[in-house]
């Protein structure tokens, strides 16, 4: 079995940037929504990784499932989870999509689904679990040159996503694109790059 990447890093990788962006993302979601509405609404989070968004979140959720392939982020995502008390936050492998029968009115993910190697599958399972009403949040990089990965070892996901192919993928898996808008620039390595929010409900 190949190690990992984010078992490797899963201890060091809530940076001060890394949390300066989750704080921006926070206000973001929340932006989308009344804040008293959110008490009794049930959160998803895929790829959550060490859980710091997720832990910003939690206070305006009734609970927030948090979703990740990586054993070594699972295990720092129930640390942070105990050291600031969320009882609310629950954390489970990418199996629990499978088997769960909660609905969500909130599924959202971070710069996750770039490394997710079968999209349509991912959002099919995603569309199975929204609530009536529901709506996803899809945070990511717009399409980016390969070698932004080069330090990535074994990297097999997505050069990041065009407009385009967020919406073909939206509409091949019961999504409507309700919105879709760029919302961070940076730059990595002399690499400039754009993150996008698409923000689909079901058909």
């Amino acid at each position: 079995m190949k190690e990992n990447y984010f078992d490797t890093v899963a201890k060091e990788w809530n940076t001060p940037q890394r949390q300066s962006t989750n704080e921006d993302i926070k206000e973001i979601i929340l932006d989308g929504f009344e804040k008293s509405s959110l008490s009794d609404m049930k959160a998803l989070e895929i790829g959550a990784g060490d859980g710091i968004l997720a832990l910003l979140l939690s206070k305006y959720f009734n609970k927030i499932d948090c979703v990740d392939s990586s054993e070594g982020m699972r295990e720092e995502c129930l640390r942070n989870k105990e050291k600031f008390s969320a009882d609310n936050i629950f954390v489970y492998d990418e199996g629990f999509l499978e088997n769960t029968t909660e609905k969500y009115g909130l599924i959202y993910s971070h710069k996750a689904f770039h490394h997710i190697v079968d999209v349509e599958g991912e959002l099919k399972l995603l569309r199975k679990v929204v609530a009536t009403g529901g709506k996803l949040y899809l945070i990511d990089f717009c399409t980016i040159p390969s070698e932004f990965h080069k330090d990535f070892p074994n990297f097999d996901g997505h050069d990041g996503f065009s407009k385009e192919e967020i919406h073909t993928y939206f509409e091949n898996t019961g999504w409507k694109l309700t919105n879709y808008e760029i919302i961070r620039y940076g730059k990595k390595d002399d690499i400039e790059y754009e993150v996008f929010l698409a923000v689909g409900e079901p058909k």
